[in-house]
């Protein structure tokens, strides 16, 4: 999928897999995770995962690594919906675990830009139920790196 011509063409890339399945050009954690993207904007994200039990812990909870691995994966895309070319990683990530899911259940991750800086941006992120209970909430800081971003790469080499 090529995004139109625009001044920010990673959010447009991500706008182009609103509500479709990942594709071969997809990370692979999110192939997995089957995530979905169902909002975007510039500096936000939503994500939709349904809970599988390869994705529970052994008493059927959603796994608390799998609830970081979602909610990491939203808050990258947040930062990269900013449209910077340049890949960010974690500097930190502190999770606070206030709620559960279990197998079956639909649970969406939105990730906002809290304050992006030349070189450091703060993100935070809720794990929440459809109807916007709380199961976990999380913070990062993210550091941005000499590397390609994803949708960089990707758009150079569709």
């Amino acid at each position: 999928m090529k995004p139109k011509n625009t001044d920010n063409p990673t959010l447009e890339l991500f706008r182009s897999y609103i509500g479709k399945e990942a594709d071969e050009y997809t990370p692979p954690v999110i192939r997995w995770l089957k995530i979905t993207i169902t909002e975007v904007s510039e500096g936000a994200v939503t994500l939709q995962v349904l809970v599988r039990h390869d994705m529970c812990n052994p008493v059927g909870l959603l796994h608390g690594g799998i609830q970081c691995t979602i909610m990491d994966e939203a808050i990258g895309m947040a930062v990269a919906s900013l449209g910077s070319t340049n890949f960010h990683v974690n500097t930190n990530f502190s999770v606070d675990f206030l709620g559960k899911a279990r197998a079956g259940q639909t649970v969406q991750a939105k990730a906002l830009v809290v304050r992006a800086g030349k070189n450091m941006t703060n993100v935070q992120c809720e794990l929440v139920h459809p109807d916007g209970s709380l199961i976990a909430r999380s913070t990062s800081n993210l550091f941005r790196t000499e590397y390609p971003s994803f949708a960089a790469s990707k758009l150079s080499n569709p």
